[in-house]
This record gives C-alpha cells, sequence and structure tokens, in this order.
C-alpha cells in the first residue's frame, strides 16, 4: 500500500486539497498548508502531498504487487496489471 494525493477529473491541485480536506473537515486547514507550501516555493504537486499528508487526508492505494497483498494477489498483479 502507498500514500498518494490524486486529483479528479480536471481539477487543479487547489482543489483536489480542498475536496480531500472537506472530507476530513479540515478543508481550510489543507488550503492554508497547501498556499503556504506554495509560498515557499514548492510545486503544485508537492504542496498539495505535503498539505494532505499533515492533516490526514492522503488516499491509501495498492499498488501492483504490494507486498502487503495476499501473495497470490501480488503474484498476479506483476503477470497482469488490475485493469487489464
Amino acid at each position: 500500500m502507498a500514500l498518494a494525493a490524486r486529483r479528479v477529473g480536471l481539477e487543479t491541485w487547489r482543489e483536489a486539497v480542498a475536496r480531500r480536506g472537506a472530507q476530513n473537515g479540515c478543508a481550510q486547514e489543507c488550503l492554508a498548508a497547501f498556499d503556504s507550501r506554495i509560498a515557499e516555493g514548492a510545486s503544485d504537486f508537492e504542496a498539495a502531498y505535503l498539505a494532505l499528508e499533515a492533516y490526514g487526508g492522503l488516499e491509501v492505494i495498492d499498488l501492483p504487487g504490494d507486498p502487503s497483498q495476499p501473495q497470490i494477489l501480488a503474484e498476479r498483479d506483476q503477470i497482469e496489471p488490475p485493469g487489464s
């Protein structure tokens, strides 16, 4: 498993931060952290990741071959990526 900041459709990274922050009840805090990182010179995707990380807003995703998956699923994903 991995932690990720993800956008939906054509939303900007700032919109993604607002959406995920709202889902966790901390949209304003996440946006303030995002804007602060941008002001410090971070790229928009880095600022989004760090802002969401600070407030527990990152999404947990499964990666192909993830060792935390059952062995059979991890091996199958190495041969045939999910969604194939």
